[in-house]
């Protein structure tokens, strides 16, 4: 017994090791103390959808509703439940301070956000620059004051770090400009309710302030509230700070507040920073966010930009719910190749017991053997030794092989399907896309392949008909059921309506069921979210020549785009295909299927028909004879059930469903982005109709840079004009609008001209590449191509842009390198330069002023000069009065002080500083300079 001990125990070891197969986890504790219901709305949902991502961290939330007392506690608690790391937003600075020097002190990692505690007891903080933002609004109060006015000041909770820091900074601003002063300061503790008291009360008072600055937008609210019922809102300004959707953007928007600035939550960076710390990878300890100014100029659109944000996030929870079950299935699966081990195990113990038993009865054999030769007299009782041991080794042998073959049956249908998924335990979930990519697209060329051979055997008459006497309804049913799936991700009505629950017909399942699929993906091909499919069948009379016959119909109606008079007309005819902009295609076509369908059917004798209208959706009619006069003899097959149905293809085309399915969601593709964000400020726009090669590009790309993707040329094209990306990645031959259209018209038009296009294609003739080059692609890429030429491609154009603009910031002038830019943007450049050299005597021309001096909107002129000469546009406006001062200077014709009248500068000492700062030396001293040459 001692013998078989290591095996038992080792048996024993792998179970435990299955039942202890746990994933570990880091608790994260997270602590809010906000009053505001949107604020803490968006942190948390920030935080969720970021933590969604990570199977190894678990979210513990805790919310004090605006009690610090309550916050202390909750800390205390959460410090309680054991947690790995706290994230706390505290509402007053003070108060927190010594509960999270106490969890810091034992070795827990603290991430503060939003509010800073009055200690560095803390590992990182996340938050925008409360001075800075404060800094900006006095700026712009003394700005649509014009220099000269007063202020009633609503601060935020008293001790508040936020509130501390956005009054300096809004103090040190206006400090600027004597005309402007805060006359009256009072306290709204951050809520709409004390905004609207302080308000009435002061305006009871008599107090009448030219301009309202609250530390948040709800005490603006409030205190917009509070002059509205005193008849003075329209008096004097509003302006706040936060800029949530449905706070101050919304404030702005019907007209409540004249400004506000953005102040963002940082709860998905909260958690990107925990993460790095728990996995002690590289992060930062100060984390600034940046801040936006919010007027009526931009709300309408930042608001659709945050409800599109909000929709795409509803989207993001729902696949992050799949995703949880994904997980809990490759759980079940690692369990299930534990067992597996284990059974294996087992078999291994049981073969060598075997084979320790048959060696026993060799070695018995053998004794016996010696004894029967040296004592012949014990032969007879030998004998009956050896019987009972040949039968009891007969018996084990007989039970062992029993076991064997009982366990090789099950074992075979376990291992040969899991074999691969036990070799990928630990892939990365990066490389369970990749794989499931290459199986996508090998099911999509078998099912080529055996659509072509298909077609061929009909052009050839080789295609051989299998009818059976079946009940079509419930083929048509299992014909549904594939494709529910798909018709729920893409929220489309698919429903079957048959005249009878059971008819008999006379068709070859696996012919029919290929042109069903074709018929059904077109359906789906076309139809849009919220649209209708429906199958029907019933029996009723059709017209055959001269006379009437009953006939079994079979139809698929949608409600999709339609399609016109000349595509109905060649719609059966081979390689023929609709041009049409394929959103939501994800059964790419050959042109074959509606041909080969054909064929098919009237390899059944029957018929199909379609009808459609532009706009108003398309049926196909299928019309089959009924009974067996229209068979050979060698076409039929007898059929025992007629619900059964030997179908070929049935398996490919129901895997190769499963997989579309999953492409159908387009947050499938964008779980891999998410969990790698890109890492540089450069943001590449990646144009592809193939989901599958627009997944892959995405992938290599996002790692490095931020990235924007299009199906096609045309939405491509409204990207690039929102958005101004650094670089754009393009296929040539996509539908709507194709790559060398899309790169003229980036070429030609002054707001994106100097956009670099890399073009990607499978044409790779020199005819193809000139054609592109032609079209302005600043580089010429072919398909299949390296990953890595693709990223250092990417790479090198935009190095050579940031030369560029590091060349430009230095000199103030491209002289010096040949052909730095395209001919537009020199165009560009010299025009910009001339509307500010005719207006150096106009102190008010700014970056308004020269945007509609230029024709163009702000936000474009100020990408458009940042992305060619690395300046902002007042840095590069002060640039050219800076060259333009250098060339006066030179002709020694003015004062230093005429000079920098002359260039546009106010002030003489502003104008020197300015000057120095730029070429390393006071005007005077270059004066010197160039008078001593």
């Amino acid at each position: 017994m001692k013998r078989y001990l290591p095996f038992v125990f080792l048996f024993a070891f792998s179970w435990t090791a299955i039942l202890q197969a746990q994933k570990s986890t880091y608790k994260i504790g997270f602590s809010q103390c906000v009053s505001e219901d949107f604020w803490r709305e968006a942190m948390e949902r920030e935080m969720e959808i970021e933590v969604s991502l990570y199977p190894e961290l678990e979210l513990i939330k805790r919310d004090a509703g605006g009690n610090s007392l309550q916050q202390i506690e909750d800390v205390r608690e959460l410090l309680g439940m054991g947690i790995d790391l706290l994230i706390i937003s505290p509402n007053e600075s003070d108060p927190l301070t010594p509960v999270v020097e106490e969890v810091f002190g034992q070795g827990i990692p603290v991430v503060v956000v939003d509010r800073q505690i009055s200690s560095d007891a803390w590992t990182a903080y996340i938050g925008a620059d409360n001075y800075e933002i404060g800094f900006q609004a006095g700026q712009y109060a003394a700005s649509i004051l014009e220099g000269r006015g007063s202020i009633l000041e609503i601060a935020g909770l008293k001790g508040s770090s936020p509130a501390m820091a956005r009054h300096d900074g809004f103090v040190e601003a206006i400090d600027a400009y004597p005309g402007v002063r805060i006359d009256h300061f009072l306290t709204g503790k951050w809520n709409w309710a004390e905004g609207k008291q302080v308000m009435d009360s002061a305006l009871s008072q008599g107090i009448r302030p030219d301009l309202v600055f609250s530390h948040n937008d709800f005490m603006a609210a409030g205190a917009y509230e509070a002059a509205l019922s005193h008849g003075v809102a329209g008096d004097f300004f509003f302006i706040g700070i936060d800029g949530m959707a449905e706070g101050g953007i919304q404030y702005v928007i019907d007209g409540k507040l004249d400004a506000t600035w953005l102040y963002p939550t940082g709860g998905d960076k909260a958690i990107d920073v925990a993460r790095r710390i728990l996995l002690k990878q590289p992060y930062d300890r100060l984390n600034d966010l940046q801040t936006l100014l919010i007027d009526s100029r931009n709300a309408n659109t930042l608001r659709l930009q945050n409800q599109q944000l909000a929709s795409l996030q509803e989207k993001i929870e729902k696949q992050r719910v799949i995703a949880g079950r994904y997980r809990e299935q490759i759980s079940n699966l690692r369990v299930g190749a534990m067992v597996i081990s284990a059974f294996t195990i087992l078999v291994t113990f049981l073969i060598i017991l075997v084979i320790r038993a048959y060696r026993g009865k060799q070695k018995a054999n053998k004794v016996l053997e010696e004894q029967n030769i040296e004592i012949e007299k014990q032969n007879e009782k030998l004998q009956r030794i050896s019987e009972q041991l040949e039968i009891a080794t007969q018996q084990k042998l007989r039970f062992f092989t029993n076991i064997s073959h009982e366990f090789r049956t099950p074992l075979t249908l376990m291992t040969g399907p899991l074999e691969s998924l036990m070799q990928k335990d630990d892939l990365s979930i990066e490389m369970q896309h990749q794989l499931e990519m290459i199986y996508r697209n090998a099911l999509r060329l078998l099912r080529l392949i055996n659509q072509i051979m298909d077609f061929r055997k009909l052009e050839n008459d080789k295609m051989e008909l299998h009818a059976g006497q079946y009940d079509v309804v419930k083929f048509l049913q299992r014909i549904k059921d594939n494709f529910d799936p798909l018709a729920e991700k893409k929220r489309i009505s698919f429903r079957i309506e048959c005249s009878a629950a059971f008819q008999e017909l006379w068709f070859d399942p696996d012919k029919m069921d290929k042109v069903m699929f074709n018929l059904l993906s077109n359906a789906f091909k076309f139809t849009t979210e919220g649209g209708a499919i429906t199958i029907g069948f019933e029996i009723r009379d059709k017209q055959v020549g001269p006379e009437k016959m009953q006939v079994a119909e079979i139809t698929v109606a949608d409600d999709g785009r339609g399609m016109s008079e000349e595509h109905i007309k060649k719609i059966f005819e081979r390689f023929y295909q609709i041009e049409q902009q394929r959103e939501g295609n994800y059964f790419p076509g050959t042109g074959l299927g509606l041909s080969l369908s054909k064929g098919l059917i009237e390899l059944h004798s029957g018929t199909i028909e379609v009808s459609s209208r532009k706009g108003e959706g398309t049926i196909f009619f299928v019309f089959l004879p009924l009974g067996e006069a229209h068979l050979k003899e060698e076409e039929k097959v007898q059929v025992t059930d007629p619900d059964q149905f030997d179908l070929a293809s049935f398996q490919l085309i129901s895997e190769e469903l499963r997989y579309f399915t999953e492409l159908a969601d387009p947050e499938v593709s964008r779980q891999v982005v998410a969990a790698t964000p890109g890492k540089s400020e450069y943001l590449i726009l990646i144009v592809e109709d193939n989901p599958d090669l627009l997944q892959y590009m995405r992938e290599i790309l996002a790692i490095n840079y931020e990235v924007l993707t299009a199906k096609d040329g045309k939405e491509a094209w409204e990207i690039v004009q929102r958005d101004l990306p650094d670089i754009v990645v393009s296929d040539v031959m996509m539908p709507f609008m194709d790559g060398l259209e899309l790169t003229q018209r980036i070429k030609g038009d002054v707001r994106t001209c100097h956009i670099p296009v890399i073009m990607l294609t499978a044409r790779t003739s020199i005819e193809n590449k000139l054609e592109g080059l032609e079209a302005g692609a600043d580089s010429y890429i072919p398909k299949p191509f390296n990953e890595r030429h693709l990223l250092v491609r990417v790479r090198k154009l935009l190095e050579m842009r940031k030369a560029l603009g590091d060349h430009f910031r230095e000199y103030l002038s491209f002289e010096a390198i040949e052909n730095p830019v395209g001919h537009m943007d020199q165009r560009f450049l010299e025009r910009t330069s001339r509307a500010i050299t005719d207006h150096l005597q106009d102190l008010e021309f700014g970056v308004e002023e020269l945007s509609r001096e230029i024709g163009m909107s702000r936000v474009h002129l100020y990408r458009k000069i940042k992305q060619i000469t690395g300046l902002s546009v007042s840095e590069y406006i002060r640039s050219i009065k800076l060259v333009y001062a250098k060339n006066l200077i030179r002709k020694r014709e003015m004062s230093i002080s005429e000079v920098a009248y002359a260039s546009g500068f106010a002030n003489p000492s502003y104008f020197t500083k300015c000057f120095r700062n730029q070429f390393n030396q006071s005007p005077s001293d270059y004066l010197a300079q160039f008078g001593s040459e």
